[in-house]
């Protein structure tokens, strides 16, 4: 399935894969034998599709081969629990005479209640949900009112259907289901939610294509500033220049009254906001911030909220700290920032930002898309370079999109750096891992999703009602199914 998503997007393929796990799950005689289809296929799924973590961690992060394959193992095995879970639960609710039954309500619900635990529970990791596969077709309609878990259920429900069309050759009740399920989406996508307010916004996002083995290197530290310094330069004449994720790789106070000092005094004095991205610092406290600052009017900052775990913060890190101490090991960590920051105010317009792994969280994201008439958000891709997680997340920016009835401005230091409209299609880009500026306009929109109004209220109810209806049929099925063991 992991075809399905990008870079290779082959939708059909997330139909097909979902056909075959839920057929192997209806003919597993046990709980114990669909519980391990379901960790078997979480292995296969996530083996492939997060692999892309052994390359940042032996490349980049300087991490022994054995122990970035070990630690990536251990990851994708804690992933597949979650599948795993999902395989025990079909196991306990599905009926083993009614197949219609099992692959249409059972299984789909089963699905979508797994992928939501995995994109809430320790933090949660909502890269390559089954509603990301089917952007740009008529599924996706479901987006802007019940978030891509909406679609994922669609599209789960898709393949229990064809299965059940296949198996029982139930042509008339399935046909009209499925039809029903995908000219519902077709209607939902003609829904107008958002209207376009106010003139464009020329922005300038720059893509400085800075190596990731360079990016902390002193020798170039001063060629990274002049290369993003020159580029916002011949720039001047957009509403907004954005450099990417951690593009200044120093903290703010030092490059303000230190080699950028002139550059942001000029900044000043111009009608052009220039978001930076730095590292921010609280001398008093200690904490250190990812951030973005506007060089045209410094207080203007925000800080990343949602961290990535043993990355930017360490779980548990109280022990971790006291081990550093003990062993004599470096140990710091971001600190999350504030969770009710504002949007910025550029120019004329109130302005959602985001940083990198945030774009996953459609929910965290629907108050400031409220408050925003557009989104920018920004990202490192060379930690990743050449793998599938680039484009992973491209995918994600367009379902967010969907979901937040924005249009969203996404630059990177190397990567996808483009600009999305409020159906998920990409307006503009330019060429991966290579030096470049895209320069395009931004419409700004008034009005919310009902994604936005509600998150995910509407699809954990609708979720509850069916899990719960299935759960109460087990228990008055029990009795009849200890008379039957008797019987025998």
């Amino acid at each position: 399935m992991v075809f399905a998503h990008a870079p290779v997007a082959i939708a059909p393929l997330a139909v097909i894969a979902l056909a075959g796990l839920f057929w192997l799950w209806f003919k597993a005689d046990s709980k114990k034998e669909t519980t391990q289809i379901g960790l078997w296929f979480g292995l296969g799924f996530f083996g492939v599709g997060v692999s892309w973590l052994i390359s940042s961690m032996y490349i980049y992060a300087n991490v022994n081969l054995f122990l970035a394959v070990l630690a990536t193992f251990i990851f994708i095995l804690f992933l597949s629990l979650y599948f795993m879970l999902a395989g025990w639960l079909v196991g306990l609710l599905k009926s083993a005479d009614k197949a219609a039954f099992s692959w249409v309500l059972v299984m789909p619900a089963v699905w979508v209640f797994a992928e939501w635990l995995r994109a809430t529970l320790f933090g949660g990791f909502p890269f390559l949900m089954t509603g990301n596969t089917h952007l740009l077709t008529w599924l996706d309609g479901y987006a802007p009112v019940f978030g891509v878990l909406g679609v994922s259920w669609a599209v789960a429900m898709t393949a229990g259907i064809l299965l059940w069309l296949y198996q029982v050759r139930a042509w008339i009740g399935a046909s009209f289901l499925l039809a029903s399920l995908w000219l519902t989406g077709a209607a939902l996508k003609n829904v107008q939610w958002v209207e376009p307010v106010g003139k464009p916004v020329k922005v300038a996002l720059l893509q400085g294509n800075v190596k990731q083995d360079q990016k902390w290197d002193r020798a170039h530290f001063i060629p990274t500033l002049k290369t993003y310094v020159s580029l916002t330069k011949q720039n001047l004449d957009a509403d907004l220049i954005v450099w990417p994720e951690t593009a200044v790789p120093a903290y703010y106070d030092t490059v303000e009254n230190g080699v950028l000092r002139s550059f942001i005094k000029d900044t000043q004095l111009l009608e052009t906001d220039v978001l930076m991205g730095v590292i921010t610092r609280n001398r008093q406290t200690g904490e250190y911030f990812n951030a973005l600052v506007n060089a045209r009017n410094p207080e203007q900052v925000y800080h990343k909220k949602h961290l990535v775990p043993f990355s930017e913060y360490f779980p548990f890190s109280r022990i971790l700290k006291t081990l550093s101490l003990m062993f004599d090991i470096p140990f710091s960590e971001f600190t999350h920032g504030a969770p009710d920051q504002k949007p910025l105010a550029l120019g004329e317009h109130k302005v959602g930002v985001s940083v990198c792994y945030e774009m996953a969280f459609g929910e965290e994201l629907a108050d400031s898309a409220k408050a925003s008439s557009y989104l920018v958000t920004v990202s490192n891709d060379a930690w990743f370079a050449h793998t599938f997680e680039p484009a992973q997340q491209v995918q994600d920016v367009q379902m967010r999109a969907i979901e937040l009835g924005r249009e969203i401005a996404r630059t990177t230091n190397t990567g996808y750096t483009v600009i999305v409209d409020t159906h998920g299609q990409i307006k503009q880009e330019i060429p991966p891992y290579e030096t470049g500026v895209l320069r395009g306009e931004v419409q700004p929109y008034t009005g919310t999703t009902p994604f936005v109004e509600w998150k995910q209220i509407p699809l954990l109810l609708l979720l509850s009602v069916v899990m719960s209806f299935l759960a109460a049929r087990k228990i008055a099925l029990l009795p009849l199914v200890q008379a039957k063991k008797t019987d025998r």
